[in-house]
């Protein structure tokens, strides 16, 4: 047993002088690193601005409310593919055309913006996001916090003030 005790602590004992001797021959990575660092290109999206943000206040007792905006890819493209909220169970892209005398509301997969042809949301038609199931009424002077997701960007997280329906009927003429 005394053999087989002097054999292990002589196998460990060269195990570590080995370990020890094979970092010590081992180049450092950090030059490595540092002239293959400068192969990888890392692509990063392009800035995306969101203005002009807001919802419009609902009824009592609605269920579900409208909120628009707009994006701007800086170069690009910036596609919209979801959106949450706490204030909502679910938010739903849709697209609203007039269609033989009907407006015709369609729910939508994603919605792009491109540098050159923002994305603009606006009341009276077109794209819109759809917030159903809501918590609790959307009042005017209320603000609504909102995460955009999009295809090959971060999340965007900001907070949508509720703004009553003539002042922003005033203002969207205005655009």
């Amino acid at each position: 047993m005394t053999s087989k005790r002097k054999t292990s602590s002589v196998t460990s004992l060269f195990t570590r002088q080995a370990c020890c001797l094979l970092l010590a021959c081992t180049p450092p990575l950090t030059p490595w690193l540092a002239v293959h660092a400068s192969d990888t290109v890392i692509s990063t999206p392009a800035p995306l601005e969101v203005e002009h943000a807001f919802a419009l206040p609902t009824p009592p007792g609605a269920m579900t409310g409208a909120l628009y905006l707009t994006l701007m890819p800086s170069k690009g493209t910036a596609t919209l593919i979801g959106a949450s909220t706490p204030w909502a169970q679910v938010i739903e892209m849709h697209d609203m055309q007039l269609t033989n005398d009907r407006m015709q509301m369609k729910k939508l997969d994603s919605l792009p913006a491109q540098a050159d042809m923002p994305l603009k949301m606006i009341p009276g038609g077109g794209p819109h996001l759809m917030l159903i199931g809501l918590s609790q009424p959307l009042t005017a002077g209320s603000k609504i916090p909102l995460t955009l997701q999009f295809l090959a960007r971060p999340d965007i997280h900001i907070e949508v003030p509720v703004k009553d329906y003539d002042a922003v009927m005033a203002s969207t003429a205005a655009q």
